[in-house]
Parts: C-alpha cells; structure tokens; sequence
C-alpha cells in the first residue's frame, strides 16, 4: 500500500496495564519489551517538508522542531513520505530536552507498512540505522535523536532496574502481531501492553 500524501496517523500505542507479576507471563509468550520514556508521542511525517504532530493530531505547543531535527528526517526521507513514532523528551522534567526517541516506523520511503510485523519494523529500523551507537538502554543516532532497544528477556528485572527520571516503565509488544491501518486512535492497541513505575505523575 503506498503512501502518496499527508494524512494523519494514529500512532500504535497501549491503553491497557498490567501488574509487575504478569511480566513472566508476557515473558514466555516470546513478547518483546521496550522502555518507555517521559515524553509527549509524536507522529513524524516526512517528505520535502517535516510535519510533527502529537497523538491528538495536534501541533506542539510547547515545543519547536529545531533545524538539525528536519534535516535528519528530509534526508531520510529522500523525497518519498517517511512516518516514524517517537517520544519527544523535553518539557516533562528530568533535564532532557529536544531529543526524540524513536521505537517504531509506520511509513517507509512511500510504502505504508500496514501488514508488516512488529518484528519486521524493528528490523526495518536498525537497517535504516546501520550507524547507531551504544547509548546504555537506547541507541544514539545524534546526540538528540535516539532509537529504543528491544528488551528480550529478564522483564522484571529490567523494570526493576529503572531509575532515570524519564524512565516511565515498560511497554511489552507481540512481535508477530501485524500493524493495522492507524485511521482510528485505538486500531493497534490490542498488541501491545504496558507495565508502569508507580508514580504520581505517570498516567500514561
């Protein structure tokens, strides 16, 4: 399915939690997990131009896309639409600020991914990112656009071992599940689930 003009996407994202003690479960089931980080989920569209909206479909209001940000997804992107989900870190504390964190693709170079794995998409990034660098739980691709690691085993105690500010928990996803047309806000939810840090703050 191609992907010829702008159109919004809901981005893939969890709505249900579940309890430290169900991470073995999800464990065994060959599920893989990512840390989810402190930030505002962002839908980056790409092509000539670089369109930044947030799961609402609304524009930041209390952010700008800095130049060295357009200019790494206009270069990927190549003339061809280009859709990336991240979490934008920067005004919900911890220090960070103007970084993106990427976990999953949603348009390739004008292919729309729909019916494509989580695994495949995975796969897809780390070949789009040859050039990443160890960044501890993440990969660097700039000093403020990073790409989440996949977690494979030793769920809990990887949540146990969270301590960073930004650090919100983590989201556990079917690898096998395929990715759905994103016309609608919960079209991709049911593969995908996540366990969070008891937090005032966190509600996601």
């Amino acid at each position: 399915m191609q992907y010829t003009q702008y159109g919004y996407m809901w981005p893939p994202r969890p709505e249900d939690a579940i309890p430290t003690s169900m991470l073995g479960f999800y464990e065994k089931q060959g599920w893989v997990g990512q840390i989810k980080k402190n930030g505002t989920c962002t839908v980056v569209f790409a092509e000539k131009d670089v369109t930044f909206k947030t799961r609402h479909n609304d524009d930041h209001k209390a952010w700008a896309p800095k130049a060295d940000h357009i200019e790494f997804f206009k270069t990927l992107a190549d003339g061809q639409w280009c859709v990336f989900e991240a979490e934008l870190l920067h005004s919900k504390g911890g220090g960070i600020k103007d970084t993106f964190y990427i976990f999953d693709i949603l348009v390739w170079q004008g292919e729309n991914l729909v019916g494509t794995t989580f695994a495949e998409r995975q796969e897809m990034l780390f070949e789009i990112f040859p050039d990443r660098v160890d960044g501890g739980d993440h990969w660097k691709l700039t000093d403020r656009i990073w790409l989440a690691k996949p977690i494979f085993k030793d769920f809990l105690q990887v949540w146990e071992g969270l301590t960073a500010h930004e650090d919100e928990g983590i989201v556990l996803k079917n690898p096998n599940a395929k990715l759905k047309l994103c016309n609608k806000q919960n079209a991709n939810k049911g593969w995908q689930i996540k366990c969070r840090r008891p937090h005032k703050n966190y509600s996601f």
